[in-house]
């Protein structure tokens, strides 16, 4: 008897949507005036072959980057989301993070990366957090990476805004939003290096790496850089996420006590 036709054999898997693979989310932080909106300007309106989707966090009505993305794309305006000639596709977020990434999840295979933007005053913590509580959401993506822009013409200046309460716990809730988007970054882009004297430049960089000595450091000017270097950090596994964030956060309070 020919074994091989036997109807014991066991059938041949048909791939099912649950075998899709997550899309990675980049996000996005940086205080005040660092560079955020020339990075993102980048990402949604150059020829880099990419299919990315941007969800910009506070979209408002008549802002600069609205009108320069409406202007690349023949002046067509919009409330949700604008797919982008260069394979880009833009959504605002009217809601809070989890609900724009599901509803941008609707238009999946028009996108392979997601970036979501913070507002200047962001702490990334809770943020990066709701990938890993949120379960429905941890089936569809996954978190590639933080990225942090910081300003180099005037980084040395924010660092000062550092809490100068003793108490442990005044500190990590009063602490300096900006120090814990360096600290809780996987990449840092130093943007405006050619407005910085070399110096402020050194000095900025010895210390961030006093607060975060494992993130890359990019010097840019306007944001420009290769998006493969910025694409698929891959920076969490999934035993380590929660113990990252867990050691940053409990010896934060150290690393402010350093002078500039």
């Amino acid at each position: 008897m020919d074994s091989s036709n036997s109807d014991d054999d066991i059938p041949s898997l048909i791939p099912s949507e649950s075998a899709i693979q997550p899309i990675p989310v980049t996000v996005i932080t940086g205080y005040l005036g660092a560079g955020k909106t020339t990075l993102l300007n980048f990402i949604l309106t150059e020829q880099h072959e990419k299919k990315i989707a941007v969800i910009l966090n506070e979209f408002g009505e008549g802002s600069a980057l609205e009108k320069s993305i409406s202007v690349s794309n023949d002046g067509d305006l919009f409330e949700e989301w604008l797919e982008l000639r260069n394979g880009c596709l833009c959504c605002s977020m009217k809601d809070n993070g989890i609900k724009a990434i599901e509803n941008l999840m609707q238009k999946r295979g028009k996108f392979d990366y997601i970036f979501l933007e913070t507002t200047g005053l962001a702490d990334p913590g809770p943020i990066a957090n709701m990938f890993w509580i949120d379960s429905e959401l941890e089936s569809d993506v996954y978190l590639d990476g933080v990225i942090t822009v910081v300003d180099s013409k005037y980084g040395l200046k924010q660092f000062e805004e550092s809490p100068s309460d003793t108490d442990v716990n005044v500190q990590m809730s009063s602490v300096n939003a900006f120090v814990k988007q360096i600290a809780l970054a996987d990449l840092i882009l130093m943007n405006k290096v050619d407005l910085a004297p070399e110096n402020d430049r050194l000095r900025l960089e010895t210390q961030i790496r006093l607060i975060n000595n494992i993130a890359d450091i990019v010097p840019t000017s306007k944001c420009r850089i290769d998006l493969n270097r910025i694409l698929d950090l891959r920076a969490y596994a999934a035993d380590d996420q929660m113990l990252v964030l867990e050691f940053i956060e409990y010896f934060i309070v150290i690393i402010l006590r350093t002078p500039v």
